[in-house]
């Protein structure tokens, strides 16, 4: 059983290399990481060759699904099979090789086949990100326009190990490889949010595979929320995203 790690890459090259974590994970047993480079960096390039991080290059306007789809494609190519793990990881995520190693050991003890991990937004673990949300609906829609959440988000603080969400960030998740494949991976009917929403609804309406939250597994996310500005072009491909969602359901 091995772990495969996709990290999408989008002028984020200082964000990949000085993320120290990035080479003691990928040189742990069992492990490899992969980097999906969108503006062919040579910087980035050099690194991945020096430290023997495998690296794609194809420069190129598409989304967050799309990439990660290319990524699990060429792991399938140089040998994933479907009992190994799929993990989307965001370059701005940062979590530690005891954690990562934690996470591995629960996966491997588990007969779920899609996790996340508990998300904070800092090093001292005492800011929660929001990464777990209720499924939305037309009336979470409406809420955006009252300058309120449109996805409900789930209490951490009353959530147990092990617990099932509806869908977590795709920041941080971790398909078994299987699921991955069932799934055709991410919907290409989306560039930008949503994508996690979409998989993680397809993922246990078809599947029967809800996420499963590892509450002491701990991983740091700087998320950048530039969907929040309303006037911006990120809220327009949210609103977007957020329609066909609903109107796919």
């Amino acid at each position: 059983m091995k772990f495969y790690i996709s990290i999408v890459s989008h002028h984020h090259d200082d964000m990949i290399i000085n993320n120290i974590n990035n080479l003691q994970i990928a040189a742990l047993k069992n492990v490899v990481l992969v980097i999906k480079d969108n503006v062919a960096s040579s910087t980035l390039r050099k690194y991945c060759i020096d430290n023997k991080i495998n690296y794609i290059s194809s420069p190129s306007n598409i989304g967050f699904g799309n990439n990660n789809n290319v990524v699990f494609d060429s792991c399938i190519k140089n040998g994933m099979n479907e009992c190994d793990f799929f993990c989307v990881i965001n370059p701005d995520v940062i979590i530690d090789k005891c954690n990562f190693e934690l996470m591995m050991k629960k996966i491997q003890s588990s007969n779920k086949k899609l996790f996340t991990v508990n998300l904070y937004k800092d090093s001292d673990f005492h800011i929660d990100e929001p990464s777990l949300r209720y499924f939305p609906t037309w009336s979470s829609f409406f809420r955006l326009f009252l300058r309120k959440p449109a996805n409900i988000e789930y209490n951490k603080n009353i959530l147990d190990e092990y617990d099932i969400v509806d869908w977590a960030a795709g920041s941080f998740l971790v398909f078994k490889a299987d699921l991955y494949k069932a799934l055709n991976g991410f919907s290409d009917k989306y560039f930008m949010y949503y994508e996690d929403v979409d998989i993680c609804y397809r993922a246990k309406t078809q599947q029967n595979q809800s996420v499963c939250f590892f509450k002491s597994v701990k991983a740091i996310h700087d998320g950048a929320y530039a969907n929040r500005n309303i006037l911006s072009k990120h809220f327009l491909w949210y609103i977007k995203s957020f329609i066909t969602f609903l109107v796919s359901k």
